[in-house]
């Protein structure tokens, strides 16, 4: 009589664990590092995981994108795509300032993901803390880049009630880190 009620509220909690119980679509890409830098920040290779919802959003619903970055030894770090604040979407901007910051000059259209807070695992990258984002940019030769950044990137309203980006420090960038895919 008890596996009645167990078994149910095995399944319920099961399926709450997941971001996406049903339907969703999930992508991993082994990262294999392209420099020597990243190999000594990182290891040989990482493993990148992003799942998201199969559905197509309705009209002014963004779809939740979570990425996880995992390290050869297991440590984790999880990151959601910074897709809903006005502010993030003008940070991705094709050459706007997250695409500064990662060095791409032309009219490249990087995605800026923000750390989940409390999701870190043993953080692998940016000190014990991990970093608070990271921008990826894929490149059309299958390159990967990844830019861990200390802070989010900041916003001033202008004189004509516009925004623009706050500078953004160097020193707020905790890795430069380029891989190939496979």
């Amino acid at each position: 009589m008890r596996f009645v009620f167990l078994a149910p509220a095995l399944l319920l909690a099961a399926c709450s664990s997941m971001p996406f119980p049903f339907g969703s679509k999930t992508t991993t890409t082994t990262l294999r590092a392209a420099d020597a830098a990243t190999s000594l920040a990182v290891g040989e290779r990482i493993t990148m995981t992003v799942t998201a919802p199969r559905r197509e959003p309705q009209s002014g619903d963004d779809q939740l994108i979570l990425m996880q970055l995992k390290h050869a030894d297991g440590r984790t770090l999880s990151f959601t795509e910074s897709n809903h604040a006005p502010m993030h979407v003008m940070a991705q901007a094709p050459g706007g300032p997250l695409a500064q910051i990662m060095g791409l000059f032309g009219e490249e259209q990087p995605t800026l993901y923000g750390a989940r807070p409390g999701q870190h695992g043993s953080a692998f990258l940016c000190g014990e803390q991990g970093p608070a984002a990271v921008g990826v940019h894929r490149g059309e030769d299958g390159a990967v880049q990844i830019v861990g950044l200390r802070e989010d990137i900041a916003f001033e309203q202008t004189a004509s009630g516009g925004y623009e980006a706050a500078p953004y420090s160097p020193d707020k960038v905790c890795a430069r880190l380029r891989f190939r895919v496979g």
